[in-house]
């Protein structure tokens, strides 16, 4: 990856974090946003420098605002980027909706503009500003824009959006040679899926049989940087699934086979 450079939106925490630290070990120059920075900067940046790699640029930006995207894409001009080779949008950001009542208009579109707006707004900042557009765009999703998941209305929309606009920036932008593509985790134990699902949600889903229902945010970032590494230059437009096969065995009947069968 030297002497590509990369930026990670939300890449303090989880799989931002995972992904800033896959990169930065294959030699990439790694710029991160965060609207608050890493809760342990020391220990932070001690995970960088334990692999040898240069220390992170850390810009704190609310990815979901425009004029934060324009400051970020010009900090990097100014820290001496004349592009951007990669660009991974991974601001997860939504309402949650526990009841009908809980639909609000202002809040779908905010979850909206946090979850799925960057995958535009940065890309067409960093070409207005630098002149180029990224190499690899890559977005991450969640298995809940396609299946039920608790409490995630908004959250399901955005991602549904950010899919959908994965696919026609992958058009739009072909003739560019950018390459757009979105990672669909499963489950990762993170701060978010707690937040979203609640503390009991991983003792409930070990109850069951079934190995790998969790998805570690290095797995999602091996991903990530697989999909910019040249090697899968014939996929564009395309949603990764990242779930150990859980997406085809985990229904009533293989529960039921689990139980039944010897």
């Amino acid at each position: 990856m030297s002497p590509r450079t990369v930026l990670v939106t939300g890449g303090t925490a989880g799989i931002g974090r995972a992904t800033a630290l896959a990169y930065a070990a294959e030699g990439a120059q790694v710029a991160l946003t965060s609207r608050w920075g890493p809760d342990d900067e020391d220990s932070f940046l001690e995970a960088f420098r334990a692999l040898g790699a240069p220390e992170p640029l850390v810009l704190e930006a609310d990815a979901g605002r425009d004029d934060d995207t324009t400051a970020t894409v010009a900090a990097l001009r100014d820290h001496g980027w004349t592009g951007v080779d990669v660009f991974v949008s991974n601001v997860g950001f939504a309402q949650l909706v526990r009841s009908v009542d809980d639909y609000d208009r202002r809040g779908l579109l905010q979850s909206i503009g946090y979850s799925a707006w960057p995958i535009v707004a940065f890309p067409r900042t960093i070409h207005a500003q630098m002149g180029r557009w990224p190499s690899y765009v890559v977005g991450v999703s969640s298995q809940g824009a396609a299946s039920f998941h608790t409490n995630y209305d908004a959250a399901a929309a955005a991602k549904a959006v950010l899919e959908t606009l994965v696919r026609y920036l992958a058009y739009r932008l072909a003739p560019e040679g950018t390459r757009v593509n979105a990672v669909r985790p499963r489950w990762v134990d993170t701060h978010s899926l707690t937040a979203t699902l609640g503390p009991g949600f991983r003792d409930f889903v070990e109850r069951w049989p079934q190995p790998g229902q969790f998805v570690e945010p290095e797995e999602v970032a091996d991903c990530i940087v697989s999909l910019t590494s040249g090697l899968l230059d014939g996929m564009t437009g395309q949603i990764l699934d990242v779930d150990h096969g859980c997406a085809f065995s985990d229904n009533a009947m293989r529960l039921y086979a689990a139980e039944t069968t010897p």
